[in-house]
């Protein structure tokens, strides 16, 4: 089996949890945090730094495979409330056994959230992401970026239950987002080839944030606190190339799904979450991710957290 496909594969479970995670949302009296598998479905002035994520790979035969420890950044700039340009990476990645370590391509996106719907706490957006190849480490590093460019279309969707008529369902929420990454090569020169990747994810979440604010108090430790269960997963749909003996199939799922908790601060939040991978091809034990995220259109919203190309999003009173 080539290099190339090999190392996708150990790095599969990583590229998974490194998903690009930006912005936390406010659609009506709803908050979406940024969450840590998918991205939220919002546009907003806020800088992800750092992001962190760690996941064992396991070897077809059930071993312990590559042990993969990154941290990334992202940061986004609205261009209008509803338009938002972003460049991030996942960063640099310290791997063991076997023992590598490299930068990870830098990555765009343009984000377009064309439906609001503040009453019912309902939002759809999309967006087109690149990541541009050869902008990490050469292929000379032990742990090289990808030489070819990614070309991703993505959809999004969040709901929050504010407009249910039972108390007890007003405080949980549901986001999603659908990927389908192409490679600008799909052949490499060793002959190894570059699927088509559909990405697909989603997020159940209960906002005590909103409980306090909008059902009944609670007490002063949790009133910020935002848990959920969310999950992340990746298919190859085109270009997979030929099953290899002793290998993990070429056309197998992957993902991580697991427990989250976000803290909604004035002006930032901090959000861990443990995943679990759904398969041996997934990784070989429960993980880490983690983010900070730092709200630059509370921090300065009048300066560089406002769009450029309209007056500034009032800050969220309701925090």
């Amino acid at each position: 089996m080539s290099r190339h496909f090999t190392r996708a594969l150990a790095a599969a479970s990583l590229m998974l949890a490194a998903s690009s995670v930006c912005a936390h949302t406010i659609v009506g009296n709803r908050v979406f945090p940024a969450t840590l598998t998918i991205d939220d479905p919002g546009v907003n002035d806020e800088l992800a730094l750092p992001t962190f994520s760690y996941l064992a790979a396991a070897n077809p035969d059930g071993t312990l495979g590559p042990i993969s420890t990154s941290l990334g950044w992202e940061y986004m700039k609205t261009i209008t409330p509803d338009l938002g340009l972003s460049i991030g990476s996942k960063g640099f990645t310290w791997q063991r056994n076997p023992k590598a370590q490299g930068w990870a391509n830098i990555e765009t996106e343009a984000k377009f959230a064309f439906f609001q719907n503040p009453e019912h706490e309902f939002i759809i957006s999309a967006a087109v992401s690149a990541e541009i190849g050869r902008t990490g480490s050469p292929q000379s590093a032990s742990l090289p970026s990808d030489p070819f460019s990614t070309i991703t279309p993505k959809f999004f969707i969040g709901k929050g239950f504010g407009d249910a008529s039972a108390d007890w369902l007003r405080p949980f929420a549901v986001t999603g987002e659908v990927d389908y990454s192409i490679p600008t090569v799909a052949i490499n020169a060793d002959g190894s080839t570059n699927p088509n990747v559909l990405t697909y994810g989603a997020s159940l979440q209960y906002s005590l944030l909103y409980e306090n604010s909008f059902v009944h108090q609670v007490p002063d430790l949790f009133k910020r606190l935002i848990p959920a269960f969310e999950g992340d997963f990746s298919t190859p749909v085109a270009n997979e190339g030929p099953i290899v003996p002793g290998q993990f199939s070429p056309y197998e799922t992957t993902g991580v799904v697991g427990p989250s908790l976000y803290y909604i601060g004035q002006y930032f939040e901090i959000g861990v979450m443990a995943q679990i991978p759904i398969n041996r091809a997934s990784g070989h034990h429960v993980g880490a991710l983690a983010v900070l995220d730092i709200f630059l259109d509370d921090v300065a919203p009048t300066t560089i957290g406002k769009p450029l190309f309209s007056a500034p999003v009032s800050p969220l009173a309701r925090y």
